[in-house]
């Protein structure tokens, strides 16, 4: 029988949802000479679910097995190698019943000497059972220097996918410039458009964006933002036709 944390599905519902978890450490690779990022992810529906890792400086963008079905720590799948990756998220973009990966790179050197060429945006198409006979196909979104967090969703409508991109800074070598909020919305030729379309929906109020929590209200997908700013929740209002912000907490100012 299946089990998270050591308690079955059928216990689960038998008990209405109450238990007492147990966690079992398990190896995932040894020795890694960098990391960044980690997060879950299931290859197709019928895998058990794994993990995406990769590390800025090495940018190998792994897949690692679910420990339990592997005796072999770090037996894991190259899915394509970028030029200093940093934020992904995943979606179905295909409508194929996988998830494919939405992965921003060419950071650059350091949050000030950002590379002003990148901040790039692919997403890397999932080809289902054969992730290990080549790299991923990758198709090109759009950039903004400094691309440091990126969420896809439906934040405008629900008929097609929408990627927010949020640099971390306005501008490479500039700390108190105004950072602009990217929309991109998937084209009509999914496959072989060059670019997604894309509008800037924000680029006076929020500075150095540290990170981004994707919530769902009302339908649609919306945004809460740690910056410089303290905690916002960005949202677009249906009845209005226009982008909200919302304060939640100011943080700690200095």
């Amino acid at each position: 029988v299946p089990e998270i944390m050591g308690i079955s599905f059928s216990q689960l519902n038998s008990d209405y949802g109450s238990y007492s978890p147990t966690f079992e450490k398990k190896m995932v690779e040894e020795n890694r000479q960098d990391g960044y990022w980690i997060e879950a992810f299931q290859v197709d529906n019928q895998t058990l679910i794994g993990l995406i890792g990769y590390g800025i400086k090495s940018g190998e963008i792994k897949f690692y097995p679910n420990p339990s079905t592997t005796t072999k720590p770090g037996n894991a799948t190259l899915i394509q190698k970028l030029n200093s990756p940093v934020a992904m998220d995943q979606a179905d973009i295909t409508g194929d019943g996988m998830n494919d990966i939405i992965i921003c790179f060419q950071y650059g050197n350091t949050t000030l000497d950002s590379d002003p060429d990148g901040g790039k945006i692919v997403w890397l198409e999932n080809p289902g059972q054969n992730i290990d006979k080549k790299l991923w196909k990758m198709h090109y979104v759009g950039k903004s220097p400094a691309m440091h967090r990126l969420k896809v969703g439906h934040f405008t409508q629900k008929k097609r996918w929408e990627i927010l991109g949020l640099p971390v800074i306005g501008k490479p070598h500039d700390l108190f410039s105004a950072v602009p909020i990217l929309l991109f919305r998937q084209p009509d030729n999914l496959f072989n458009a060059t670019e997604w379309p894309y509008e800037i929906i924000n680029q006076q109020f929020f500075h150095i964006i540290h990170d981004a929590k994707q919530l769902n209200i009302d339908e649609l997908d919306s945004l809460l933002i740690a910056s410089s700013e303290g905690i916002n929740w960005l949202y677009f209002n249906q009845n209005l036709t226009q982008w909200m912000i919302e304060n939640i907490g100011d943080g700690e100012q200095k």
